[in-house]
This record gives C-alpha cells, sequence and structure tokens, in this order.
C-alpha cells in the first residue's frame, strides 16, 4: 500500500493561487527558473510529491499562456 501524502505536501486551492499570483509578477526568465526547479524537483529518479507536481504545472500554465512553447 502506498503511503498517503502529507499535507504540506499539496498545495491548497487558495495556496495554488497565491503561487500564480507570484509567477505571474515575475520576469520570464523568473518564471523559467522557476520552472525549471520545480522540473528538477518532479525528477522520476526520486519520486515527486504532489506539491511539487502542482508547481511546474502552475508554471507550465503561466508559460502557456504568455506564448511559450
Amino acid at each position: 500500500m502506498e503511503p498517503q501524502p502529507e499535507d504540506d505536501d499539496i498545495l491548497t486551492e487558495a495556496k495554488l493561487a497565491e503561487v500564480k499570483r507570484n509567477l505571474l509578477l515575475l520576469s520570464g526568465s523568473g518564471v523559467m527558473n522557476f520552472y525549471r526547479d520545480a522540473h528538477r524537483a518532479c525528477s522520476l529518479e526520486r519520486k515527486p510529491n504532489p506539491k511539487a507536481i502542482q508547481q511546474l504545472v502552475t508554471a507550465w500554465k503561466v508559460l502557456h499562456g504568455w506564448g511559450w512553447k
């Protein structure tokens, strides 16, 4: 049986919205750096936690909204 994630391993809707707001205040290179850090945290060798995946997806959505491909 897999262990359940800890509460601090999952971002609430409010915390996730705050992450997105903060990303929107950064420059493009700042968001790219956040995205790269989140991508590294989601390395399959380390089995990413839900928070890391949420951060990666949120950064991707911001970049995608800016027309990044």
